[in-house]
């Protein structure tokens, strides 16, 4: 038979035991949205429902009825009112992670967790979420750009870590911080009241290496010799030679197949990368997916190359393993570009900065940064301007200085044109 429900207004402590009053149960009232819960004294405390939390609202039914009309007012003139909650910075960064992890690539999501791993959680986890605010995040700043990691995990060297660093360290919290501000847990986002003394410290620009022909045939010839020794385990000249010419990046050059080659056409398809997880991805960005003309000699290179593979069928990589795989970045950087870089003594140069060598070509031959942009995948021709200002910078100096000696000005030039 059911058990019938206590009158609470007028139990007793013996109705509470024979009637096994839950203090976690929330008992409704005639009113919608507003419950209570009834303690093992009997005391009553209110909540009022709203999107999703229970908002406390005092101890007697009138104080509930105010706070519900407090909320929905606010909620009519626009305004998030603050939930008054324990919940952890943990605990929410958990939902947030859960809810990104579906949408976000494999890549970005371990960034993310590794931030979460590493920086957040040992920092802030045990917090409630309401008490994380500026001085709060600016002490983390301040704590990663003055020792690194160490701050956080003492077993660590003292390590200072770069603006883009802690930046990336710092995303998962500006999405926590944003989730905790849509769910009404707080009122405005620390991240807004930081100035610009709290945020990271700016480093110093780093100019893009200025490629020269005479630069990329170093590098080439170094390959070359290394590629010659006995002890060698593999050729990495066409693979640079590609990279260097077209501007690809690493995974985008690794994820090339032979179906992706048209020789008859002269042309390159950039269709997907290669990614660190040992797997085939769409490329970084929608402007990544391109088609490229080749010059005619890389495009004879490449088929000499096809020639001579163990692995030349349309769906293996162009660049592929004794195996058949793609090579793995690790193996491309550490066993191959960094020797052959140290031995055409180009030390200051990364793989990454390869692109440049493409693009300082390009902007030599004055093309358009829409063009470039197009060219080697970034989608807002504003990057490439960006990335590679000082390329073109020198280009219009170099350019306003032959006309100059050569008696002539810009303006004259146009007008001549």
């Amino acid at each position: 038979m059911k058990q019938a429900q206590p009158n609470h207004a007028s139990a007793t402590l013996t109705d509470a035991k024979r009637y096994r009053i839950d203090p976690t149960r929330r008992w409704p009232t005639r009113h919608r949205g507003i419950r209570y819960r009834l303690s093992r004294s009997l005391e009553r405390t209110y909540f009022v429902s709203w999107n999703g939390s229970s908002v406390p609202a005092g101890r007697t039914e009138a104080e509930a009825l105010t706070k519900q009309a407090e909320l929905r007012r606010s909620a009519g003139r626009g305004e998030q009112p603050t939930i008054p909650t324990k919940i952890t910075f943990a605990q929410l960064a958990e939902q947030w992670f859960a809810a990104k992890s579906e949408r976000l690539r494999r890549k970005t999501i371990k960034n993310y967790r590794d931030a979460l791993d590493l920086v957040l959680l040992p920092r802030f986890g045990g917090w409630r979420i309401a008490a994380i605010d500026p001085n709060a995040i600016s002490e983390l700043i301040r704590d990663l750009q003055r020792e690194g990691l160490h701050a956080l995990d003492r077993s660590r060297k003292t390590r200072p870590l770069g603006r883009s660093s802690v930046e990336n360290y710092l995303k998962p919290l500006q999405g926590v911080l944003a989730l905790a501000l849509r769910r009404g847990l707080i009122a405005t986002n620390p991240f807004s009241a930081l100035t610009v003394d709290d945020r990271p410290k700016p480093e110093e620009p780093k100019p893009a290496h200025e490629w020269s022909d005479d630069d990329v045939n170093t590098l080439l010839q170094a390959s070359e010799r290394l590629a010659a020794r006995p002890e060698s385990r593999y050729d990495y000249t066409p693979l640079l030679r590609v990279t260097a010419t077209l501007g690809l990046r690493l995974g985008e050059v690794l994820g090339l197949r032979w179906e992706d080659f048209d020789k008859d056409a002269g042309t390159l398809h950039v269709r997907r990368q290669w990614t660190r997880f040992g797997e085939y991805a769409a490329p970084k960005t929608r402007a990544g997916v391109r088609r490229i003309a080749i010059p005619t000699d890389l495009r004879d290179e490449l088929i000499a190359l096809r020639l001579r593979s163990d692995h030349s069928r349309d769906a293996q990589p162009i660049f592929a393993s004794k195996s058949g795989t793609p090579l793995m970045h690790r193996n491309v950087v550490r066993r191959g570009f960094e020797p052959i870089r140290n031995e055409a003594g180009l030390t200051n140069v990364t793989f990454h900065s390869l692109r440049g060598a493409a693009v300082s070509r390009l902007i030599r031959a004055s093309l358009d940064p829409v063009t470039v942009a197009d060219f080697i995948g970034h989608e807002d021709p504003h990057t490439t301007l960006r990335v590679y200002a000082s390329l073109w910078d020198r280009q219009k100096t170099d350019e306003a200085i032959r006309l100059a000696l050569g008696g002539q000005s810009p303006a004259s030039r146009t007008q001549a044109g």
